[in-house]
């Protein structure tokens, strides 16, 4: 067997555009419900630095080993009475902070169940829990809170491998098909405007035969689903699972604009013990390797990292500890919400299980750097800016900033390099878009498209798809005034044909655009632009 090796070169062209853009909107984050109220609000300014778009939460209204004080519904008699100001204070919370709340609606209160049962079973008819689900998202906006995305269940298809017992939902396929028709019908007729989905599947590898009959359903009555949703924990078998979700709702082409949330996934495998190797920098590692094919997946709208804080309960799998302190992994997802959107061109001469990903704008550039092989690296990197300087990630804990220097860049196995031209980098803090939109005919092309939330700016590439059509969309305030101005350009930014195509409309205060970029080249670069009004206050 040849020795692995322990050098590596890696080739950056900053003046050179690549595939795929790094979105900041792309990668948000999961936490368990267990996780406190006081807790988000000490860890305040690790939502502000990293800025997700959303934090999506397994409510656990019900379950007794949940910190609810109390039931979200009760009966008396005839008497039915909410109480949502606990779940209230968490979303109003991630509001200040910028931060869609993302419920999944889960799991069953007392007054729910089926007399003599648990959290996991539902009553006969399930009539008083969708009530209390419709009654929560009908009075949100008078409660004051806005929710960015509405889940129907957690995990229903999870049994346990060793007895077959139900984890979070005793009913089977036919049950949570009943509940998710009644209660998606239920959230659309409250909020006409919610974005709706399901089924929070645990194990595409296990259960893809609830897929089907999901999209089924969906499309043979008509039911409302903007995303459809599926969890995957460790590196080894998210492709194949992308692929299988990709593939069984390309079979569906009347679902042409719905999302693809991969809303639970962690890079290792479910064993997080406190002080464990998730805390190391070697999850940081994973993280950022994992980022490649994420990224490269257009038909994925949104991933959910799980999770971001520790909840403790033999899970510490947070990028924040139990303590309140930063691990590796949340240095490494804050510098990459940081980065600079644009990728540009990157090339690696080394040991498989080194990589790296590099951006760059106007005014800045970054590169994140991985070793991920079975041994120590030095990496010499090429062509690199003057201004660069870095950051380690490794087994010394040593994140000073030093300038890199003329020699080579020694990476400990499992350790991340930060790169950067800002002295701090900071994600963008605020928003203007209030929804983004996809149509995707083809799901099996590699052809993408990116909308960026804070600027309003939609990308398009057609990577190897060349005349790829792709399509994509936002909704804007009505308020907020400006123009959008289209360009394509090769991978060095010269003018390419192609065409891109804007269509607006304004119907409830909401401002929609849909752009789409048609005949252009493969590794072409398309770009619609914002341009607010200066003369208007834009509204965010």
């Amino acid at each position: 067997m040849k020795p692995v090796s322990t050098s590596a070169t890696i080739t950056v062209d900053f003046s050179r555009l690549a595939d795929h853009p790094l979105s900041h909107d792309r990668i948000a984050l999961f936490n368990s419900g267990l996780v406190t109220l006081p807790t988000y609000r000490r860890d305040a300014d690790y939502f502000r630095r990293s800025h997700p778009e959303h934090l999506r939460i397994d409510l656990g209204w019900g379950a007794e080993w949940m910190p609810w004080t109390r039931e979200p519904v009760t009966v008396d008699g005839d008497v039915v009475a909410y109480d949502f100001e606990e779940t209230d204070e968490i979303a109003k919370f991630l509001n200040e902070v910028d931060v869609r709340p993302y419920w999944a609606y889960s799991y069953v209160p007392k007054a729910a169940r089926r007399p003599g049962s648990d959290w996991r079973t539902m009553d006969d008819d399930d009539e008083l829990w969708v009530n209390l689900v419709t009654e929560y998202v009908r009075g949100a906006a008078a409660r004051g809170v806005a929710i960015g995305y509405h889940e129907v269940y957690n995990e229903p298809d999870l049994r346990d491998e060793r007895t077959a017992e139900p984890v979070f939902y005793a009913g089977d396929l036919d049950d949570y098909l009943d509940l998710y028709r009644k209660t998606a019908r239920a959230i659309r007729a409250a909020d006409p405007s919610a974005r709706i989905g399901g089924p929070a599947l645990a194990s595409v590898a296990k259960n893809a035969h609830w897929l089907r009959p999901f999209l089924r359903t969906v499309v043979d009555e008509g039911l409302p689903l903007d995303f459809l949703s599926f969890h995957h924990y460790g590196t080894y078998g998210i492709g194949p699972a992308l692929d299988t979700v990709r593939e069984i709702l390309a079979e569906f082409p009347q679902l042409a604009e719905v999302e693809v949330h991969l809303n639970e996934y962690n890079s290792f495998m479910i064993d997080y013990p406190r002080g464990g190797l998730q805390d190391s920098p070697l999850l940081a590692a994973a993280f950022a390797a994992d980022l490649d094919l994420l990224l490269a997946s257009p038909s994925l709208t949104r991933v959910s990292w799980a999770q971001f804080l520790d909840s403790g309960n033999d899970n510490y799998s947070g990028m924040i500890g139990i303590d309140g302190a930063a691990k590796p992994l949340y240095r490494a997802y804050e510098f990459y919400q940081a980065m600079p959107i644009d990728r540009r061109a990157v090339h690696i001469d080394g040991p498989e299980g080194v990589g790296a990903i590099a951006s760059a704008d106007d005014a800045s550039a970054a590169m994140l750097v991985w070793n991920r092989s079975i041994v120590d690296v030095e990496v010499r990197i090429d062509d690199l800016r003057e201004d660069l300087h870095v950051v380690l990630l490794d087994s010394t804990g040593d994140h000073s900033r030093r300038p890199l220097g003329d020699g080579p860049l020694r990476l400990e196995r499992g350790a991340v390099a930060l790169l950067s031209t800002q002295a701090t980098a900071e994600a963008p803090s605020r928003r203007i878009v209030s929804r983004t939109r996809v149509h995707l005919d083809d799901r099996s092309s590699g052809a993408w498209s990116d909308v960026d939330e804070a600027t309003a700016t939609i990308r398009f590439g057609t990577a190897d798809a060349a005349s790829a059509t792709v399509r994509a969309g936002l909704d804007l305030p009505a308020d907020v005034v400006g123009e959008f101005r289209a360009s394509v350009c090769t991978a060095d930014g010269t003018p390419a044909p192609g065409e891109i195509a804007i269509e607006e409309s304004v119907a409830g205060g909401i401002r929609t655009i849909w752009a789409t970029f048609t005949g252009a080249p493969a590794h072409t670069f398309g770009r619609v632009d914002f341009v607010a009004d200066s003369t208007a206050e834009v509204a965010r």
